[in-house]
């Protein structure tokens, strides 16, 4: 596989990636902030990737932004809470009484902060994963593929292909399910001491969740051949890695956190989760770890 279809697949993603904070948190501060980054930090480095300097330093200014955004309390980021809500108006109580509480809440003088902790602890994932995809395209570009002997697809194309298929049984059965018509919804509850009590964390888990796992396997396949094919072995290992943590986060909240008693589900007396289901969604991801490790083929 040439480096120039890794090239235009790497810029392309390098791009789209900062924007997917707004497309799950939709919002005109939310659109104009991914917009933004994506403009000052992702675009000149994208146009001058053939300058040595540049994806270093989109990189590194990337992971700062990404610091920034996953320690509001330091930073001073995010939108206010509740107890700063509260503090605020009896402030605004005791200085002006009731008309100072709706002065307050009318001009929105808290509202200056405009990103919830959400936002931000997604902006920040993005931002690394961005950041990593210009030091991809940094090392693409400026670091010469050793002559690799020929690699061996065989197995680890194999390991894919039984983890594509693996994840897309589950998910087939349930868009048929979805697609004969209205079907009773089940509700689940977490408890919150299982993520470290962060809304936060549990947020972004669930976020990635939801992603098709087909659709993540197949594009961290992708990837993953492309960088290896192109002799980027270790940064395509990085890739295939990448892949299982969707994978992992919505094995953790449909199947591990209900085994562990960390949550409890509506359905859980019809529909238990057994130890023979979680080895299942585990099989997968041992898969992918074991396709990564490409070898090379022996004379």
């Amino acid at each position: 596989m040439s480096s120039k279809i890794a090239l235009p697949g790497l810029s392309a993603l390098a791009l789209l990636v900062p924007l997917v904070p707004a497309a799950v948190l939709p919002g005109a501060a939310n659109v104009a902030t991914c917009v933004a980054v994506t403009a000052l930090l992702v675009v000149p480095v994208v146009v001058l990737r053939h300058r040595r300097w540049a994806p270093r330093l989109g990189a590194a200014l990337l992971a700062l932004l990404a610091v920034a955004a996953a320690t509001p309390p330091l930073t001073g980021l995010g939108a206010p809470s509740e107890e700063e809500w509260q503090d605020a108006m009896a402030v605004a109580y005791a200085i002006s009484g009731p008309s100072g509480v709706d002065a307050l809440v009318s001009e929105g003088a808290l509202n200056f902060l405009l990103w919830s902790g959400d936002f931000l602890l997604l902006l920040a994932l993005a931002c690394l994963a961005c950041a990593g995809l210009l030091l991809a395209l940094h090392r693409l570009l400026h670091h010469q593929a050793r002559a690799l002997l020929p690699l061996r697809w065989r197995w680890p194309l194999a390991m894919w292909s039984a983890a594509l298929v693996l994840v897309s049984i589950p998910y087939a059965m349930l868009v048929a399910i979805l697609a004969d018509g209205p079907s009773e919804i089940g509700m689940s509850f977490y408890d919150g001491a299982c993520f470290g009590n962060s809304g936060e964390v549990m947020f972004a888990t669930a976020v990635l969740s939801l992603l098709p796992p087909p659709i993540v396997v197949a594009v961290g396949f992708a990837l993953w051949a492309l960088l290896a094919g192109t002799g980027h072995r270790p940064t395509a290992r990085v890739a295939g890695w990448l892949t299982v943590v969707p994978l992992v986060a919505g094995d953790l909240m449909v199947s591990w956190l209900p085994v562990l008693g960390c949550a409890q589900s509506s359905d859980e007396v019809t529909n238990p989760v057994t130890t023979g289901w979680v080895l299942y969604v585990l099989l997968p991801i041992v898969l992918i770890l074991l396709a990564v490790r490409l070898r090379r083929a022996r004379h």
